[in-house]
């Protein structure tokens, strides 16, 4: 028998994707600072909580669904806000959507992911 791995090279790339694209945000939106790395924590928060529910449950597509959604927000966010906004107060969105993300993203994201294991397991044991 051999142990399942929690953290699969899909995880790990989304994750690695997720964490050079704020990294890249932090640091070209702002100066370094304390404020920057709050920053950059605050926006990868959800990534680490897609990972610890792949690490505690041992399913990483629980992980990948919600952490590939939570990165098409923020990218979808950093298109918007940089380049179509024109509103002096839009950069705030780059502190609010790791709220969306962690509110809304990442469990629907993880109940979707495991209702549709759930019925793909289901289908298979099905007579």
């Amino acid at each position: 028998m051999y142990a399942r791995f929690a953290i699969g090279p899909a995880l790990l790339g989304v994750s690695a994707l997720a964490a050079a694209f704020h990294a890249y945000e932090a640091l070209s939106e702002w100066t370094p600072s304390l404020f920057s790395l709050g920053v950059f924590a605050w926006s990868v928060a959800p990534y680490a909580v897609a990972l610890a529910i792949a690490v505690v449950t041992r399913r990483p597509l629980l992980g990948i669904v919600p952490a590939s959604l939570a990165l098409a927000l923020d990218l979808y966010t950093f298109i918007v806000v940089r380049y179509f906004s024109h509103s002096s107060t839009s950069a705030l969105a780059f502190l609010a959507v790791p709220l969306w993300n962690l509110v809304l993203v990442v469990p629907l994201g993880t109940a979707g992911a495991f209702l549709w294991l759930r019925s793909r397991h289901a289908n298979h044991r099905a007579p």
